[in-house]
């Protein structure tokens, strides 16, 4: 499951991901999201370079998801590490800290 994108179906995918991974990351988006459209490539560029999962989540869909993270606007990146939030970028996302942090994440 390292390093492979999944496009979230239902919560059950969520919650092996959660038992079955020390770190993934999670990226919120809507249909209609523009911004979230161009991220998104950049996003899997980046991704490329770790042993990862990628869980992308339709926040329109799974609002109690959304909910659970406090997820108000999209695009949002979570990295999750030992089952805790431990970055958080919204709207603007700096790509430069997600690698850096997923890089310490590694050693």
């Amino acid at each position: 499951m390292k390093n492979k994108v999944i496009i979230l179906e239902n919560e059950s995918q969520y919650h092996q991901m959660m038992e079955t991974q020390d770190t993934f990351l999670m990226y919120f988006t809507t249909p209609d999201c523009g911004v979230c459209k161009v991220l998104y490539p950049k996003l899997l560029e980046l991704h490329k370079g770790f042993d990862y999962p990628l869980l992308k989540i339709d926040a329109s869909t799974f609002t109690e998801l959304s909910g659970q993270y406090l997820v108000f606007a999209v695009p949002t990146v979570l990295i999750i590490h030992d089952k805790k939030e431990v970055l958080r970028e919204s709207r603007y996302i700096d790509f430069n800290k997600i690698d850096r942090l997923l890089n310490l994440l590694s050693d």
